[in-house]
């Protein structure tokens, strides 16, 4: 989950540039509104709960193994639940101004390094997260199995596929209220 928030940016500038029409009209109330009331829900319906499934039921591999998912790790869960959650309404708002203002590369500056930084954690965390285990699984090599197959590695198809859809929809949505 440590990439995910970067991701979730990168999201968020590409659903204000989608709606960079009604944007740069100078709607600063009703359409902007509307913008940012689809993409709250989409954070909030759809990317929050699937970060949050997996901070709550493989909260080990959702940290890559870095840090022990105790008690007292439970306040970070919660915290990096709301990070992601949020982080696709903050990459919005960065990048409403740019996208008002019909400056691509501006808003192609904001969201391009955020992606960037996500996908060099992903792959640099790969090997970790290839592997389902507990902390201590990980750490003295014993008891693993790979995600493939496992119910996390089928979690992982599903909640790929529920965001995949609820970030098409959004897409529609947001290029809709373009017109």
């Amino acid at each position: 989950m440590i990439a995910v928030p970067f991701f979730g940016f990168a999201l968020g500038t590409l659903f204000a540039w989608l709606g960079r029409d009604d944007l740069s009209r100078g709607a600063t109330s009703r359409v902007a509104a509307h913008s940012l009331l689809v993409v709250l829900l989409y954070s909030a319906l759809v990317f929050a709960p699937a970060c949050a499934y997996f901070l709550v039921f493989e909260p080990d591999w959702a940290n890559a193994y870095l840090v022990e998912a105790g008690s007292r790790a439970r306040l970070v869960d919660v915290g990096g639940t709301l990070v992601c959650a949020a982080s696709v309404p903050v990459g919005f708002a960065f990048a409403t101004r740019p996208a008002r203002a019909l400056r691509g590369g501006h808003v192609l500056r904001l969201g391009a390094p955020a992606a960037l930084v996500g996908l060099a954690l992903l792959l640099a965390l790969f090997p970790r997260l290839a592997v389902r285990a507990t902390f201590a699984q990980y750490h003295g090599d014993f008891g693993t199995e790979p995600v493939k197959g496992s119910p996390l590695g089928w979690a992982l198809v599903w909640f790929g596929l529920v965001v995949a859809a609820g970030t098409a929809y959004t897409l529609k949505t947001l290029h809709e209220l373009r017109r």
